[in-house]
């Protein structure tokens, strides 16, 4: 099975690799370009998750009185 790229991960599963790069930060045993390196990949997962989460925020639905389906009014 091939690896999923960040792009093709869910947002649950972003969100579980950037705790893992968390403990890993967390960690003695890892060298300051490491820590460089993870940090780096964290901000890139953060900020897909971001975009994410945006998206779906979006395509949220309502239910009107009528029971049809519209957008969600724009809440800015």
């Amino acid at each position: 099975m091939a690896k999923k790229t960040d792009d093709q991960l869910t947002i649950d599963q972003k969100m579980d690799k950037l705790d893992e790069i968390i403990e890993k930060m967390e960690s003695d045993e890892v060298t300051l370009e490491e820590s460089f390196n993870f940090y780096k990949e964290g901000v890139e997962l953060l900020s897909s998750c971001n975009e994410a989460i945006d998206r779906v925020e979006k395509e949220v639905l309502k239910l009107s009185d009528s029971g049809e389906t519209e957008p969600l009014e724009d809440m800015e």
